[in-house]
């Protein structure tokens, strides 16, 4: 009975921090800025997983308009936020919203993630959504990562997967994978579904193996690791929830531990 009633009181402190930003998750150039918000159930174990373990301080990375950044601080109980982003656009609307978060304080970061980050304290939990596809400078971002984190903090991370069934078939085609673009002008070589699909900036990916092991070489251990997939067509749903392992999925999410 007990651990139903966690589950339950869990399931609606999520629906109750979503319904703060109902308005927001209307406009569709805002909820269709981060796939990882369009699939916020897939996240949610994860988040449930952090929620027990006190975290208080968290940096976003590649922050956007700051919508998923609140959502993950308020179901989890931070109290101090630091967004980090380039877009002063995208950061003008996350300052306008960040009174609704729970978060006693939001210090909001117009700042390349690429370069050393100094905050003057340390952070219990990194997280980055959809950004590391969008840069090249991983070393230095996960030394930034390194030194902003408390020993055994977290590093949440959502990104594209390069082994995932889509690429494996492409490839076995001979098109180039969608989600790993070699121009910032036009796609080339991709599969006539995404030839009028416009540039997203995708200029670095991973398979999950070799993510997993890079992670693992630089001082982290891994905590959770989970699909990450989230299409309105029937069949490609269907498709996904098959092949719906972090190695085979068409996005994974890991959860990493700082070595203490």
């Amino acid at each position: 009975m007990k651990s139903w009633k966690n589950w339950y009181d869990r399931d609606n402190a999520m629906n109750n921090v979503v319904k703060r930003y109902e308005d927001l998750l209307k406009d569709g150039n805002i909820a269709g800025s981060s796939y990882t918000l369009s699939a916020i159930d897939m996240l949610k174990p994860v988040l449930e997983r952090l929620r027990d373990e006190g975290i208080k301080v968290l940096m976003d990375l590649g922050c956007g308009y700051g919508l998923l950044t609140f959502i993950v601080a308020d179901f989890i109980g931070v109290e101090k936020v630091y967004a980090v982003d380039i877009d002063e656009q995208r950061l003008s609307l996350l300052d306008k919203i960040k009174g609704r978060s729970s978060a006693e304080e939001v210090t909001v970061l117009n700042h390349d993630f690429c370069k050393p980050i100094n905050i003057g304290e340390r952070v219990q939990l990194v997280t980055s959504f959809g950004s590391l596809e969008h840069v090249t400078c991983w070393d230095e971002v996960l030394e930034n990562v390194r030194n902003v984190l408390v020993d055994g903090g977290y590093f949440l991370v959502s990104m594209p997967n390069l082994g995932s069934w889509v690429n494996r078939l492409a490839l076995l085609l001979g098109y180039q994978p969608r989600d790993l673009e070699i121009s910032r002008k036009k796609l080339h070589g991709v599969a006539p579904p995404y030839r009028n699909h416009g540039v997203v900036g995708h200029v670095k990916i991973a398979t999950f193996k070799a993510f997993k092991e890079y992670l693992m070489d630089n001082g982290f251990e891994i905590v959770m690791a989970r699909p990450l997939y989230n299409k309105q067509n029937p069949l490609i749903n269907l498709i996904d929830r098959i092949f719906s392992t972090p190695s085979l999925s068409r996005r994974f999410i890991v959860l990493a531990r700082k070595a203490r």
